[in-house]
This record gives structure tokens, C-alpha cells and sequence, in this order.
């Protein structure tokens, strides 16, 4: 019996939560200029240089900033789920192994030893038992995937709106009091 990865919704969910704190936090480090006029401002960058830098719209301010309390609650959701991730890898790997050990196969037979399906049964259980006490947790990580997702759906639709006619590969968020220095160019990050 295969167990369900309970894992993969959490892994896509982390994914996608670092993508967007990507463009969130503005990763690429390409033509960083402090924007003096209200603390906010939206670089565009095209092989690590700048294309253009625009203030930030009182709009995408505030869908910034909801994306960055978005980002705060989706950490605080993972931690639970992040304290059993290690038994249940354990478990998984108990699992697999007991299957390997009940079900042998040569060329001419195929030999199940009910013994090892018992005892894969009981870790079976033990797993379902953990799960089943921490699905409000996998719940609340799906809900709160949902909400980020439609808060990056409509950051991402007013920088496109904002930027039609501009080539960037990267986007560069500038927030009050950041103090990041040029430095370079992070590669291999496409943010939009």
C-alpha cells in the first residue's frame, strides 16, 4: 500500500510562498536606486540593468503590503506542519521499507509475508492518526495558498499594467527605509 504524500500541498504551498516573497521583497539586486520621494518605488531590470524605475502606485502599495501580511501569516501556518514534517518522513520511510520486506518476487513467484503487511498496517495507522490531528493545519495552509495566490494574481496584473512597454526579466521592490546596496545581479530568477 502506497501512503499519501501529504507533503506535496505543503512544498507547493512553501513554493509558491517564496516565488511570491521574491517578488515581494524585490530578490534582484540590479540598479538598486533609493527612491527618495515616498519610499516606494518599482525597478524593472532586463539582464541586470535597469530599464526603468517608477514610484510604486498608492495601488500596488497596498497589494505590496498585503502580500507581505500574507506572506507573515502562510510562515506561521508552516510551523505545525514543519514540527511533524521529520515523523513523517520517518513513518514514509518505515512504510516503504516493511512494503519492500512483505512482498518478494523472484522470476517464478511472487511471495507476500502477512507478517510485514501487519506491522506496515500499524506505521499505516500511526501515519493516518498524525495526519488526521493536524488536518485542520493542511486546511488552513490550502486557505491561506488560496489567499495569497489572488493577492499575487492582482500585484502581478498592475505591474503589467503598469509596465506594457517595458523588456525586464526581473522586478526590483524598493519599501521605506531599505537600505540595500547595488551589489550585482542574482541569476536564473525570473520573477514576472
Amino acid at each position: 500500500m502506497k501512503p499519501f504524500n501529504i507533503k506535496m500541498p505543503v512544498i507547493l504551498s512553501c513554493a509558491l510562498t517564496l516565488g511570491l516573497a521574491q517578488v515581494a521583497s524585490g530578490n534582484s539586486l540590479a540598479g538598486q536606486e533609493k527612491d527618495s520621494s515616498d519610499g516606494y518605488s518599482i525597478h524593472f531590470i532586463k539582464d541586470c540593468r535597469l530599464v526603468k524605475k517608477l514610484p510604486m502606485t498608492p495601488g500596488l502599495i497596498t497589494l505590496h503590503q498585503q502580500l507581505q501580511q500574507q506572506e507573515a501569516k502562510m510562515a506561521a501556518l508552516q510551523a505545525p506542519v514543519e514540527a511533524i514534517s521529520a515523523k513523517i518522513d520517518h513513518y514514509s520511510q518505515q512504510i516503504n521499507r516493511l512494503t519492500e520486506l512483505a512482498v518478494q518476487e523472484d522470476n517464478n513467484s511472487l511471495k507476500i509475508d502477512k507478517t510485514y503487511l501487519a506491522q506496515q498496517q500499524v506505521v499505516t495507522d500511526k501515519l493516518n492518526r498524525l495526519l488526521a490531528g493536524h488536518q485542520r493545519d493542511f486546511a488552513a495552509l490550502e486557505q491561506q495558498g488560496h489567499q495569497i495566490e489572488q493577492v499575487a494574481h492582482d500585484f502581478e496584473a498592475e505591474i503589467r499594467g503598469i509596465s506594457r512597454d517595458l523588456d525586464f526579466d526581473h522586478v526590483r521592490i524598493l519599501s521605506p527605509g531599505d537600505s540595500r546596496a547595488v551589489i550585482g545581479c542574482e541569476q536564473n530568477i525570473d520573477i514576472l
